[in-house]
């Protein structure tokens, strides 16, 4: 052997060895790991903690205080009546009387030298128009009822300003509503007896709205809008709503454009919850549902705050949103924050003159339920830009201080950096495309939902394949392509830079695009942009460079585990509750890997500095299939009785079709089943074979009849009619059938036009179908001022919808329709349009057919089923 072979043996050895000298152990990736579940778990702890609740006795000692116990004993009374439907007695008499009892007690109690307190029923009649894209719809209501009181001044003249608060006190069918919105309503009572007891009077008036009508398209809130005087000087308001028993209060909406309710709240509120995240999710209409606040700030217009408790709501609008679910801890920390901020806003000289305040929409966050971070959105351009610029340029520096220490240029650096660029970039690409592959295969195999009890096998599934892809790309890039130049610690640094420099390009697009929740990568890039210089400073001492850069990854961390908690408590259970067509999976598997990314994006490169990392990707691989294993057993079944149910929409339904000439052309009855989730249509079959029956889908029927021949309660509810099924079954007879009269017709030869006078007598809850033969036009009616545009056409036709509910005044309704022109079709001649008239029993359970009673019965006990009569009368004029 030559001497120049000698000394290459002789190099490489001692690259070999300086190689495993800069390697780390296997262990201190498990370390790592465990390190990042213990920040989740005490996160989590933070997250579920919450303040004492606070007792009668509690007053004399912490005088002001928002008394949780009181709160509780009033939501005892108010949900110990059953569910409270709009029109029902129990929410028109019972809950209103109880409402003013309690309000005129605190009257009573107010401190008489500073407040006055007044209250009233509102009783209210109008319309309002909902512009859904393929089902829009008038809303009308009569004689529905709000309780509605207010704390002014004992002396002196009233106010020209008030601060709003709202909640509603109506429930949906089958749920005692005490969660939704039982909670907010005796919060709001608490609230009001602490605030009347106040030793001095507010600047501004306090109007409290407790809305009877708002489970039925927020027809409470929009009388109160629209019909009652006190409205004119309201500025600001707070609503309050629930979609889940239990939790903190998160408030998840605020202005519009007007950041200076942000500062209220980060000054006052003593638990803050908040998030743009939330605000802008539920915006996209990711939720199914709408606030109050919709109602408040479009029609209304005036600028305002929503808090809602949102998190694990598996029992809400179930029989099980009973008074034993609301935990007090929940009252209190609610009640201390809507106590806190209305005292707050009571006083606001901004009240004065609102409008002179308005501003832009804002960012903002709370940190771990510590403090609150907002700033406006113009800002938030100039932080991004700002900051991206800043860690482009400590990545030079670094850069340019590694070319010094090596033999590599700038230049060959960037190139370099350029290939670390693209290694993450399609580590990511697999990491992301084997999440959302396997969400489309259980998709296919209809293996779905096995997370919505077990909710740690989002991890298994979806989270671990993300991490497998991206911790093997970096390791088989330092493994396979060779550097002589750079050592293993400089290599994962150009990783690192790389996936910041990733985060920087997703922060510009997402600042140019105005997404306020792009401040979740300006977080990790400030904290990273921090380690960075920080490591320059030290010169990338080595190994203490690595403990710098992990130090500087627990707040973002910790922050990241905060906004995954928030994000999986409150979609998980909405997966039972949305649209049975579409694929759960997928939305799941995206939430999880944008929480892998921001957990893990700065961790998974440090997996190529250890040894033998292969062991950690293997055990990495080892959880995901254990997380399979368990998904195909019993214990990925996703419901369980009492605390996830599966829940099931059932219409025993009587449908009447006539001919032009008013003869009965097909009368039929049986059940219609509203599918919830992809599981809906496996049971319903199941249990109607064992009751002789066929569940079957709609098929042509929505051809042959106006939406399905289907007595829907709501017209949205036609865009699920591929998933829906029909059980064949028998007629019945309502006590409360639908009694429609034609009263009269007047013509107008010259004009073409024809007026049908008409009243209709039925139940509470009716809706209306019109739909004008083709030739004719709808071009008046009394729902409304204006008729608006179709909803999804029927064979060619347009479809217009009315939902109407009626509260306390049950009287028939008077309407009438005015159309133009006469069919073209010979088939249709003198037709003008077909009407279909609903009526929907929702809370007549004494309504309920034996045969109906036998069929519910023999659902599971995981099975939460409203079920109720539903009549349907479709005739053609």
């Amino acid at each position: 052997m030559d001497m120049e072979s000698e000394a290459d043996l002789f190099e490489s050895a001692n690259q070999k060895r300086s190689k495993r000298d800069a390697q780390i152990s296997p262990w201190w990736l498990l370390g790592l790991s465990a390190a990042v579940a213990g920040v989740y778990f005490l996160v989590y702890w933070n997250w579920a903690a919450m303040p004492i609740a606070l007792r009668r006795a509690d007053e004399l000692t912490h005088p002001d205080r928002f008394i949780a116990e009181v709160a509780k004993q009033h939501l005892f009374e108010m949900s110990n009546v059953g569910p409270r439907v709009a029109g029902s007695y129990a929410n028109e008499i019972v809950t209103v009387q109880f409402l003013l009892r309690v309000i005129n007690e605190i009257a009573a109690e107010a401190n008489p030298a500073a407040h006055r307190v007044e209250v009233e029923v509102q009783r209210a009649y109008g319309d309002m128009y909902l512009d859904y894209e393929k089902y829009p719809q008038t809303s009308v209501y009569q004689g529905i009822q709000n309780v509605v009181a207010r704390i002014v001044p004992a002396q002196g003249s009233e106010p020209d300003h008030y601060l709003m608060l709202s909640s509603h006190f109506d429930s949906v069918p089958q749920s005692p509503g005490a969660g939704d919105d039982g909670t907010m309503s005796v919060i709001m009572l608490e609230v009001m007896r602490q605030l009347a007891q106040g030793k001095r009077s507010y600047e501004h008036g306090l109007v409290f709205v407790f809305n009877g009508c708002e489970e039925n398209t927020l027809q409470g809130s929009h009388a109160f809008v629209a019909h009652h005087r006190w409205f004119a000087k309201v500025r600001t308001f707070i609503n309050m709503d629930v979609a889940a028993n239990g939790g903190r209060d998160i408030m998840f909406q605020a202005g519009p454009k007007y950041s200076f309710l942000m500062e209220y709240y980060r000054d006052h509120v003593p638990h803050p919850y908040c998030t743009a995240v939330a605000e802008e999710l539920f915006q996209a209409d990711l939720v199914p549902s709408e606030t109050d606040y919709l109602i408040y700030s479009t029609v209304g217009n005036i600028p305002g705050m929503d808090f809602a408790h949102s998190t694990w709501g598996y029992l809400y609008h179930t029989a099980y949103d009973a008074y034993d679910t609301i935990p007090n801890t929940t009252l209190q920390h609610t009640g201390d924050n809507v106590l806190a901020l209305a005292k707050a806003l009571a006083n606001a000289p901004e009240l004065y003159d609102i409008r002179e305040h308005e501003g832009s929409k804002a960012v903002f966050f709370d940190f771990l339920n510590w403090f609150l971070v907002y700033y406006p959105l113009w800002a938030s351009i100039i932080l991004n830009v700002g900051l991206v610029v800043v860690a482009l340029c400590a990545i030079g520096l670094s850069v340019w201080m590694m070319a010094r220490r090596t033999s590599l240029t700038v230049g060959q650096l960037l190139l370099q950096g350029l290939t670390s660029m693209g290694v993450v970039l399609l580590s990511l690409i697999v990491g992301i495309g084997l999440s959302l592959a396997l969400a489309a295969i259980l998709n296919a195999v209809d293996s779905t939902m096995s997370w919505f009890t077990q909710t740690w096998l989002i991890f298994g599934l979806y989270v671990c394949p993300f991490l497998i892809a991206t911790c093997t790309g970096p390791l088989l890039y330092i493994h396979f392509v060779k550097n002589d130049h750079l050592s293993l610690h400089a290599r994962v640094q150009l990783l690192l830079h790389a996936t910041c420099v990733l985060y920087a390009l997703i922060l510009v697009v997402l600042t140019a695009m105005s997404i306020r929740s792009g401040y979740l990568f300006t977080m990790a890039i400030l904290f990273y942009t921090v380690t960075t210089l920080v490591n320059v400073s030290i010169k990338y001492a080595p190994f203490a460079w690595l403990y710098v850069h992990l130090a500087g990854q627990i707040a973002p961390i910790a922050y990241f585990s905060s906004v995954s908690l928030t994000a999986f408590a409150t979609f998980i259970p909405m997966q039972g509750r949305g649209n049975a067509g579409a694929n759960p999976e997928l939305l799941i598997a995206l939430f999880a890997v944008l929480v892998g990314l921001l957990v893990a994006g700065f961790l998974t490169p440090l997996v190529a500095l250890a040894r033998k990392a292969y062991l950690y990707i293997a055990l990495v691989a080892v959880f995901f299939v254990v997380s399979i294993v368990v998904m195909v057993t019993s214990a990925g079944f996703p419901f369980r009785a009492h605390t996830s149910p599966q829940r099931f929409y059932i219409y025993h339904c009587t449908r009447e079709f006539y001919h032009q000439n008013g003869t009965l052309r097909r009368l039929e009855g049986g059940y219609y089943v509203h599918p919830q989730d992809r599981y809906t249509g496996d049971l319903i079959r199941e249990l109607a074979v064992k009751s002789d029956l066929s569940a079957v889908p709609l098929g042509d029927e929505c051809d042959k009849e106006l939406y399905c021949g289907i007595p829907f309660y709501q017209n949205t509810q036609h865009g699920q009619r591929e998933n829906g099924l029909w059980i064949q079954g028998n007629p019945f007879t309502l006590p409360e059938a639908i009694d429609l009269q034609l009263v009269d017709s007047q013509r107008d030869p010259e004009l073409n036009i024809t007026t049908f006078f008409f009243t209709a007598k039925g139940t509470d809850h009716m809706s209306f179908y019109v739909s004008p033969v083709e030739g004719v036009k709808l071009v008046g009616w009394s729902f409304s001022k204006t008729i608006p545009r179709s909803g999804l056409a029927w064979n060619g036709q347009e479809v217009h919808f009315v939902n109407f509910v009626h509260g306390i005044d049950d009287r028939p309704h008077e309407f009438y329709l005015t159309v133009h022109g006469t069919a073209s079709k010979a088939a249709e001649a003198g037709w003008s349009f077909y009407l279909n008239t609903v009526a929907q029993y929702m809370h007549h359970e004494q309504y309920r057919a034996s045969e109906f009673q036998q069929f519910v019965d023999q659902f599971p006990d995981y099975a939460h089923v409203v079920a109720y009569p539903a009549h349907l009368v479709s005739r053609i004029y």
